[in-house]
């Protein structure tokens, strides 16, 4: 009978990669079962957690008949356990949700009425809550090109795509990445299958409140970009390679040499000069 009235609702797995992070991991959960749209597949593809973790989702999977529960004994990461998911998904669509955020009710609701095939993926506007205040993200492009992408991250960390997309396409998570593995991830369709569309919801809450204390890791955020570096950049022009390098040294939290700052004045890149100015460097 279930089936029967899911029969019009074409079937969406959500993807949550996790470890060692139990009471997240449930907020998370409870946020994708609290959806509006009715059916939905969760998978939660563990990359080797040592607590208690396998025994909260052995719970977990017993009282919900939509959640699956992937686990890798041996750590090899959160690309792999992302990329062992998808491989996994029965959905139509695929979207991930990080183990420390949450959706908000009509997250996938509104994803389902807004897709079309004439973009390669969905994504949407975010909050982010630091444990006092929740403030939105402030890209508001409502279509986006390797053109754009090229310069900075427009997208955020999770998107809605057809499984198949992914498939026909071969394009999964760059388990070689020691960062950046999100922004290669979109820049890798947007290159291969074409523009996305950004979706007028904030529908995507992402947690920073317990990341208050944590140091940023120059050296994986350089090796991140310098793997994206070499993948991309037979396809970029000089004044997105200016851009990307300020996007590197803006997150990584290093100082603009000046150089840098008298290429963003030759390619009258106002946005990133604003971002150096903004950013004390």
């Amino acid at each position: 009978m279930r089936e029967n009235k899911l029969e019009h609702f074409p079937l969406v797995s959500v993807y949550i990669t996790t470890k060692n992070r139990p009471e997240m991991l449930q907020r998370a959960i409870n946020s994708v079962l609290d959806q509006t749209y009715p059916n939905v597949e969760i998978i939660v593809s563990d990359d080797g957690s040592t607590d208690e973790t396998p025994d909260v989702m052995a719970k977990l999977v017993e009282q919900n008949d939509n959640i699956v529960y992937l686990r890798s004994d041996v750590s090899k990461g959160a690309c792999h356990a992302r990329n062992k998911a998808i491989r996994q998904a029965k959905g139509i669509y695929v979207t991930g949700l990080d183990d420390d955020d949450r959706f908000t009710p009509v997250r996938i609701a509104d994803f389902v009425r807004a897709y079309s095939e004439n973009v390669s993926f969905l994504f949407s506007l975010n909050y982010h809550y630091d444990g006092e205040k929740y403030s939105p993200s402030h890209y508001y492009n409502r279509i986006v090109t390797k053109d754009d992408i090229f310069r900075r991250n427009y997208i955020g960390n999770q998107i809605f795509v057809k499984k198949q997309t992914l498939v026909d396409n071969n394009i999964f998570f760059d388990e070689a990445f020691p960062a950046w593995q999100d922004y290669d991830f979109f820049t890798n369709l947007l290159c291969q299958v074409g523009p996305a569309k950004r979706v007028y919801s904030r529908s995507y809450i992402t947690h920073t409140d317990h990341e208050k204390n944590r140091i940023t890791n120059p050296k994986r955020i350089l090796a991140g970009y310098r793997l994206y570096y070499k993948k991309y950049v037979r396809y970029m022009s000089k004044s997105q390679r200016v851009s990307l390098a300020v996007n590197l040294m803006v997150l990584s939290g290093k100082p603009i040499p000046v150089t840098l700052k008298k290429l963003c004045v030759k390619y009258a890149r106002v946005w990133d000069l604003y971002r150096i100015i903004k950013n004390g460097k």
